[in-house]
């Protein structure tokens, strides 16, 4: 619009008009990227879904003498859900960082996309490096996301644990 508004005697168009199949490419791009990001979080999931109930299985008896000596099941079942929650944090934390430094790194250098000239008028405008860049919002709901999905997988391994009998617990081998 501003060049249009600066440039009257010229047609200017945006790439999106004159090249609407790279919109499409972008969008399903987007989709696949999506799905696949999904796909990560689930197996974060079952993997902190595993870990928990191997600490239901482990700790059964230390449960059972936390019930005996009257912690009630919705404070096992606050304090799974807490581990969780902070194993989540701590992974999206961690994760956040670190793909953060390897996208800064990245966008330093850029990523090397020379093999790809010539192969179409789609790379002819791309130059021979591409720059990733990663906004702090996008970091941080990723972030959220993560801590969400680990508290929300460890509700299953905070059941268990809180549904025990004490008696029952204390006697498990």
């Amino acid at each position: 619009a501003t060049l249009r508004a600066a440039l009257p005697a010229y047609e200017v168009d945006t790439w999106e008009t004159l090249r609407p199949e790279i919109r499409q490419t972008m969008d399903t791009k987007s989709a696949f990227t999506s799905v696949f990001g999904f796909i990560v979080v689930l197996i974060a999931s079952i993997g902190i879904l595993n870990l928990l109930l191997m600490a239901v299985f482990e700790r059964t008896r230390e449960m059972g003498v936390l019930a005996a000596l009257g912690m009630k099941r919705r404070q096992l079942v606050s304090l799974f859900l807490l581990e969780g929650t902070l194993i989540g944090l701590v992974g999206a934390v961690v994760g956040c960082a670190l793909g953060g430094l390897v996208v800064w790194g990245l966008a330093q250098v850029g990523i090397d996309f020379s093999f790809a000239q010539g192969m179409g008028e789609a790379t002819a405008l791309m130059g021979t490096r591409l720059y990733p860049a990663l906004t702090v919002a996008d970091t941080i709901s990723r972030g959220v996301t993560v801590t969400i999905v680990a508290a929300l997988a460890s509700l299953y391994p905070a059941w268990q644990a809180a549904r025990k009998e004490p008696a029952e617990a204390l006697h498990y081998v």
